[in-house]
This record gives structure tokens, sequence and C-alpha cells, in this order.
């Protein structure tokens, strides 16, 4: 007996005492070869008759592409078979792969790369993976079995698709592959040929990032791995009343509803301001030295207390003409007048009784001491003549509080401020305070 071979099968037959036999190769079409010192003679297809000499061995090849090639030597001998046959079992198959130096493993082993001549025995398989980093590997079984499909006599693995690792900070955001989330931290992301993919970082507190990248010849390739890092946070406000005015550093942005972009290694002032309430503030800072804002902020405005210790009024900021009693002098309806205002107002800002004009200076009322953003009502009076016969005056009372914008005005000491004598910081408000509602009832009742 001959050794079995890698590619070849040797068997040795004895033919009995025959001048000839005839064989059949399997499958049907397989070429038969007479070997002679070295060289193969093709001498037929499918069965052949081959005549023997005595003591003259005469060795066959069977070949068929997708086969292994079997080797057999005949022997003339006494009582010889008339017919044999020589049968084709094991499978090749011609593996070959791109890119070129793309690793070809047959059974979870590797064989070679770009190119590789697979052996497959009879009623058996062999898996072949084809591996490239940054490309998406492929894998195929092939059989040579009974009610199998048949192997292939060669297959081209063509590696295109590319395949990269991302891989998000912090570690715990949301990986998006063109809108669908694919994973958190880490996720493999799969670049079809000639296309691009757009992968979306993401995480609650954070401003999202983008990142497109491209399988195509005209693109830059895509790295094996590639870190998104998010620098920027996104910080967004709910705020009670909705129309409630929010400000990033001192500019109006938003009513009610706002999401602010707080660069790395910056800081954002957000004021929420609106009348009647009480603005709040936040400090909002992305460096590693100060503690992280939280993502989100509901917020609910408290009351002004400016607005609850006061009533709404028809006679603020009006003219409200009194008629004096004819019985009275005018001299001592002066004197009474100046007395009332005296009462509730300290300072008299200027008087002239022969034109019976009188202003006192604002008295500012202060409100939410505890709060960084205080309000103030500011109250004066003026009287004017409204005539001698009969004797009248104007009574106004001026009530004005304080813009909710110059919640935003910065003292020397950069701390907000608001004073009386800042005219543009205050606005007419249709209420008075409390102390001063029964004003103007005081006088009619003085000067009937």
């Amino acid at each position: 007996m001959f050794p079995l071979a890698f590619c070849c099968l040797f068997i040795t037959h004895a033919v009995l005492a025959q001048k000839e036999v005839t064989i059949a190769l399997s499958p049907a079409d397989a070429d038969v070869y007479k070997l002679v010192n070295g060289n193969a003679v093709k001498i037929g297809t499918g069965s052949i008759l081959l005549k023997l000499e005595k003591d003259v061995p005469v060795t066959l090849e069977a070949r068929k592409e997708g086969y292994v090639p079997v080797q057999k030597t005949f022997l003339r001998k006494k009582d010889g078979s008339p017919t044999d046959n020589i049968e084709l079992s094991d499978r090749l198959v011609q593996l070959n792969a791109t890119p070129a130096d793309a690793m070809i493993l047959v059974n979870n082993i590797e064989k070679a790369r770009s190119s590789y001549l697979a052996v497959i025995p009879k009623g058996q398989n062999i898996t072949v993976d084809v591996k490239k980093s940054g490309f998406v590997p492929q894998s195929k079984i092939f059989y040579n079995k009974e009610g199998q499909e048949l192997p292939e006599v060669s297959h081209l693995f063509k590696l295109e698709d590319k395949i990269m690792t991302v891989r998000s900070l912090p570690a715990d955001a949301d990986i998006y592959v063109d809108d669908k989330k694919k994973g958190e931290g880490v996720v493999e992301v799969i670049i079809p040929r000639d296309k691009c993919v757009m992968v979306k970082i993401d995480k609650l507190g954070y401003a999202s990032k983008e990142v497109r990248y491209c399988n195509k010849e005209t693109e830059v390739a895509p790295p094996l791995v590639d870190e998104i890092r998010l620098k920027d946070r996104k910080i967004t406000f709910n705020v009670t009343p909705e129309d409630a005015r929010i400000y990033l550093d001192g500019k109006e942005v938003a009513k009610g509803s706002y999401s602010v972009k707080v660069p790395e290694d910056r800081c954002a002032e957000i004021l929420i301001v609106r009348p009647s309430y009480v603005t709040e503030k936040y400090e909002l800072c992305n460096k590693a030295e100060y503690q992280q804002p939280e993502p989100t902020y509901a917020i609910k405005l408290t009351e002004d207390e400016a607005y609850q210790q006061s009533e709404e009024s028809s006679i603020a900021n009006k003219n409200f003409t009194v008629e004096v009693n004819a019985a009275t002098n005018p001299v001592e309806a002066w004197k009474r007048l100046t007395s009332i205002v005296q009462s509730r107002f300290d300072e008299i800002e200027a008087i002239d009784g022969t034109t019976s004009y009188l202003r006192t200076n604002w008295v500012g009322t202060v409100f939410n001491k505890n709060s960084l953003f205080k309000s103030i009502v500011r109250t004066r009076v003026i009287i004017t003549s409204g005539g001698t016969t009969p004797l009248k005056y104007n009574v106004k009372i001026q009530s004005e509080i304080s813009k909710a914008d110059c919640a935003t005005a910065k003292s020397s000491d950069g701390k907000p401020q608001v004073t009386t004598s800042m005219d543009q910081c205050f606005e007419p408000v249709d209420r008075l305070l409390r102390k001063y509602t029964d004003l103007i009832r005081e006088v009619q009742v003085r000067l009937q």
C-alpha cells in the first residue's frame, strides 16, 4: 500500500492474470491520467479499458476540479477482476479573500492570508472565517455530506463593510447610529461600503455630539477605535409661571422654558424674572473645581411681597380732585392738607403755598429682604391747585415698582442693586401700599 498524501490517495489493487481491466470513475465525468516517469498523460474520461502487461505496474490518477485527486496502481496477477473503479470523495475549495492580507481561518485555526486551498473530507464539513481588522468579518460553512449543498469549486470572500468601536465619555452615555440607539458606553458600528453613518452620543445634562464616519474611497477611512467625549453641559429650566422671562448672561433668551449650553471650562448666569414674583438667579459652571449643575431645574417662582402687601387701586397715579368746604379758610385748608401729607411722608421736596403746590420725596419700601433680588415700591404725593372758585386741590399718589429687568443691573461691587433714585428702573403700578390707600379718603373728610 502507498501512504495517504495531502492531495492524492494512493491505492494498490491486485488484478488477476488478465491482459486488461475496465475501470469506472466516480464522478462519471472525472478524467483519468497515466503516470509515466513523473509525467501525467490523459487517457480518458469517466471509464477506460486499461491493458496490463506482466510484471509492469500501471499507476493512474483520477482528477476533477473541486476534488482531491486519487491515485491507484494496477498490476496483472492471477484471478484479477475484469472491472475496477476509482472514486473521488474528498472535496477541494479554493478560498480567496480581499483585501489581500485578510486572514483565512478553517475551524478556528489560521491557515493563510488572502488564498488557501481547503480540503473537506467525505462526510464532514468545515467552517471558514475571514477576518481583517477594521472590516466586518465573514463566515461560511462548506459541506461534503449527502443531503447538503455541495461546496463550490472556489469562493471569494470580499470584506467591504467597515467596522469600528465607538466609546463614549461619560461611560454611561447613550450611543445612537443613524438615530437608532445601539447601546451605552461602547458599541461596534458597521459602515456599509460606499455609505456614511452618523453617530450621536447623548446623555441627560450634556450637550449631545455627532460624528460622521464614511466608508468611501473619497473620504478619510474611519479609525478602528474612536472615543467621543461630551464636554459641554446642557441644563434645562422649566419655570412656573410659564410667562416668566429667562435671561442668559444679561440677555433675554426665552420665556417659561429654556435649555442653556455651558461650554467646558466656562460659566453662565441664568436670571428668571417676572413682575409680581421674586427674581431667581443660578450660576452654572462647567469646571472641574466647581460642583456640576443639575441636568434639569423645575422652578416655581415665589410671589413678590410687594404685591402681597399692596392693593389694586383706581386712584394710583391719577389726579383726584378734592373740593374744600366753602366755610373753610384757604389758609386753614392748606394747613390741614400739608399736615395730612406730612403724617405719612417725612420729607417734602418742594412746597409753595401761594401756588398750592407740594411734592414729597420718594419713599421707598423694600420687600423680599431675605432674597438677593429685593423689590422696591416708591411712593410720593403731588398736590396742585384745582381752582379757587370754589377752592379745589388735585391730589395724586404716585406709586411705582422696580422693574423686573433691573434685576440684571449691577452695582460697583458686582451685586444687583436698585435705589429709589434710579428712575429708569421704576415703572408705574396700579397698586398702592396699604398704608396709603386711605390718604385720599382722609383728605376728603378733613377738607369738607
